[in-house]
């Protein structure tokens, strides 16, 4: 007889992230992807959570955002083997102290078909899919972190 034993690990999250207000949103490449995504992030920031986009020396955190936006093309011939436009938050303090981080795909499945080309205006966006994505994920680990 075959027996698995599986150990299910709860993430501790660090309580400042839930008590976090000032941030600074960046791009971790600003010649890359990441700066149309960390855009928008810090666009929608405001308007989906308690946290106020400053300057860095006044951030109590700094956001950093990294993606990844294959072209159609590259979607479509690997899909789900490193196709799906991706990106990535890291939330750390301004001594370089990692609290958290996550991230979020946009697949055809959870997005919409008429999502997946760049730069398809303010809100259709794949950038914009991809930061709303960070928000929820990010949003969600605030409020796990408030509740420890």
């Amino acid at each position: 007889m075959l027996t698995l034993a599986t150990a299910v690990h709860a993430e501790k999250l660090d309580p400042r992230l839930a008590t976090m207000r000032n941030v600074y949103v960046m791009a971790a490449d600003d010649l890359g992807d990441d700066r149309p995504v960390a855009a928008c992030l810090a666009e929608h920031l405001t308007k989906q959570t308690p946290l106020i986009v400053v300057d860095k020396e006044k951030a109590e955190a700094i956001l950093r955002v990294s993606s990844h936006l294959p072209s159609a093309t590259a979607r479509y011939a690997l899909g789900a083997l490193g196709g799906s436009p991706s990106a990535h938050l890291y939330v750390e303090l301004p001594d370089g102290t990692k609290l958290w981080d996550d991230g979020s795909k946009a697949r055809r499945g959870n997005t919409g078909t008429q999502v997946l080309t760049k730069g398809q205006g303010e809100t259709g966006s794949i950038e914009c899919q991809l930061a709303d994505g960070l928000l929820d994920t990010l949003r969600n680990a605030m409020r796990k972190a408030r509740n420890k």
